[in-house]
């Protein structure tokens, strides 16, 4: 019960502090109707219950996010909410977030649903901030275990099901393997499977259309770095603490080191990104029994991203999981999250009006 009450004041915190960082004069005066800028806002989309819910999740911050980016960088625009009016936005240049929210239906693919959305408007004649070509690396691992495998980019060993692939026979791999899921982020739907019996029952009970089957890899720690053009903009290590493997985000209480880096494979990962042609990349690399003689693995890589703030005053030398909790004073973890994202975002949004000049 204080945990839930805790939770919501915690939110309510952090929708607070993000409506102060927008210059709502500045957002009037910049506000066009008749502006070829589009922001495009799914609050309105069939995927929620209702529009307030939109308070509640990533979108919100994110399109907060952009649009403080927008105003501070003086770019007249327009905001276009409701999937109808987004539907018919034509010759103009579309910013949006990369959002689960895109759908026309409940119950749709949302990544299919999103890059459909996105040829649907590059059919009428607009431009994408992000592009159509970043957009599918999101929560897409067929897609980008394919791209990984086509551009020889060290992974796991990964076999990629759906309606055209079967999944291995337990013969064909060598256990452990974990099944992640084709659509999810955060670590949502892994199972590690041990033997040849949990492998059958966990295919056979499996109801996603398209999931891989992955090498798994002995390892405690893995390492997050986010680039932005050919910018190393955040960098840090998630550690598991516990002897037992489990996946490193931090909602599995991770420990966070944001000081180390391996210098030397860091340009060999930075050409790895180069191949892919991606904007702005997430990427979780690893080391098989956390040598760092090895080469590198890259696990995933991602356009979009939940990012983690370094602590800072007193939380320098707490666990992270107490930071996260922060509610109150000027370094509580929902303030340094939002100017981080404020942060990023700017520094895209300004990569993307400098090719656009160019």
């Amino acid at each position: 019960m204080i945990y839930a009450i805790t939770k919501k004041i915690r939110r309510l915190l952090f929708v607070f502090y993000l409506m102060r960082k927008i210059n709502w004069l500045k957002l009037w005066k910049l506000h066009d109707r008749k502006s070829s800028n589009v922001l495009m806002v799914v609050a309105s989309f069939p995927k929620l219950k209702s529009s307030f819910w939109y308070c509640f999740g990533g979108a919100f911050e994110n399109d907060f996010a952009l649009c403080a980016t927008l105003i501070e960088m003086n770019i007249p625009f327009r905001l276009v909410f409701g999937y109808r009016k987004l539907m018919n936005v034509e010759n103009s240049t579309v910013y949006y977030n990369l959002s689960e929210l895109y759908v026309a239906q409940p119950g749709d693919d949302y990544s299919e649903a999103l890059l459909k959305f996105q040829e649907h408007l590059l059919a009428r004649n607009n431009r994408l901030v992000p592009s159509h070509e970043d957009s599918k690396f999101w929560e897409n691992k067929i897609y980008m275990h394919q791209r990984f495998k086509e551009l020889e980019i060290p992974h796991p060993q990964t076999f990629l099901i759906d309606e055209q692939n079967a999944p291995p026979t337990a013969q064909e791999v060598e256990f452990p393997v974990l099944l992640k899921p084709a659509h999810a982020s955060g670590s949502t739907g892994i199972i590690k499977i041990d033997d040849a019996q949990s492998y059958d029952e966990t295919i056979a009970s499996n109801q996603h259309k398209e999931y891989m089957i992955q090498q798994w890899v002995d390892m405690r720690r893995d390492l997050r770095l986010i680039y932005i053009g050919d910018e190393l903009v955040l960098h840090y290590w998630r550690v598991n603490n516990l002897e037992q493997w489990r996946p490193t985000s931090t909602s599995h209480g991770s420990s966070v080191d944001f000081e180390t880096l391996p210098e030397q494979w860091m340009d060999f990962i930075f050409q790895q990104y180069k191949k892919l042609d991606l904007k702005t990349g997430a990427f979780d690399i690893t080391w098989k029994n956390d040598d760092l003689s090895g080469e590198p693995l890259f696990l995933e890589v991602s356009p979009s991203y939940m990012p983690n703030p370094a602590p800072v005053g007193k939380y320098l030398n707490e666990p992270y999981v107490d930071f996260k909790k922060s509610i109150f004073g000027k370094n509580a973890y929902y303030k340094e999250y939002v100017d981080l994202i404020f942060r990023l975002k700017k520094k895209l949004i300004l990569d993307y009006q400098n090719e656009m000049t160019a």
